[in-house]
């Protein structure tokens, strides 16, 4: 019996890592940067609350994602494209599904509250906005623009998670966290292009589905284009590195791919090859913040 169950910890184990872990270890960055523009120094502050915060972050989205696919598991199974990896493809239930989430909640929780007050309610409020957009039939993943302004949020305190690890709240940390935000709200309508058929025959209602796959795709270039905006006004105020007064020229990239992919025709296809572009650009902005 003993073996049975750790055999099926294992599958589940497994099929998440092969389908999620990509996704959770990029989605951390941004509270891995928010700790360094905090003020972070590793001789100052050690690594134990670090180290603890980085944990609870990736258990808190692991956690989102899953609690998502088990509450999309029925249009899940409706979709092409997604149906091959439902986790009922490998043997594994929904109810053992629930319980890996509630699980990774629960580790989430408590390395936070090792971390202290503010991590737990940073950690909080990020939990809410995941079981909002998967479980909502009113401002979740079905409603237009609500989901976006879900993940502009969602993306913001996932930031602020990290930058108020070792400094106080402040105007420069939102006004950063925000950056992230924006670029986090616009990477999903990207995501919505890239899910529109799937989401259509399931009738789920995101933005693209509701104004069309073109409106979505020139809502997410203007959420970028803010975000780089945005970008070159913090570097001018000395808040991020003066390197990133170079961002306009990043924007121009940007936009070269937004015009190419327009003239391919905002396919599946062609929504996963403007995400590639666009996260490698967004690494090396990364790259430079921690530079400076």
């Amino acid at each position: 019996m003993i073996e049975g169950t750790l055999h099926q910890c294992g599958r589940i184990v497994r099929h998440f890592v092969a389908t999620r872990a990509l996704e959770v270890l990029a989605l951390q960055a941004s509270p891995i940067l928010g700790i360094f523009l905090g003020g972070y120094r590793i001789e100052r502050d050690g690594i134990v609350a670090p180290g603890l915060l980085a944990a609870g972050s990736c258990a808190l989205t692991a956690h989102i994602f899953i609690f998502n696919d088990w509450a999309g598991y029925e249009s899940d199974l409706r979709d092409p494209l997604r149906a091959p990896q439902v986790f009922s493809r490998q043997g594994i239930s929904r109810r053992e599904v629930a319980g890996t989430a509630i699980a990774l909640l629960v580790l989430a929780v408590l390395a936070f509250a090792l971390v202290g007050p503010t991590a737990l309610l940073f950690g909080a409020a990020i939990a809410v906005l995941g079981f909002v957009y998967s479980g909502s039939p009113v401002l979740g993943k079905s409603t237009p623009v609500a989901a976006s302004l879900n993940h502009l949020l969602g993306g913001t305190l996932h930031f602020l998670l990290g930058y108020t690890l070792f400094h106080a709240l402040d105007a420069n940390g939102i006004g950063i966290g925000l950056f992230f935000g924006l670029v986090f709200a616009a990477g999903h309508l990207n995501q919505e292009v890239r899910d529109y058929d799937g989401d259509l025959s399931n009738g789920i209602r995101t933005n693209a589905v509701a104004f069309g796959r073109r409106r979505a795709f020139l809502a997410s270039l203007s959420a970028f284009t803010a975000a780089y905006a945005m970008l070159g006004v913090l570097a001018a105020f000395g808040i991020l590195p003066r390197l990133l007064l170079w961002s306009p020229l990043a924007w121009l990239l940007h936009l070269a791919w937004s015009l190419q992919a327009l003239r391919r025709g905002l396919s599946f296809d062609t929504a996963v090859w403007m995400q590639r572009r666009y996260r490698w650009l967004f690494a090396l902005i990364g790259l430079v913040m921690l530079a400076g």
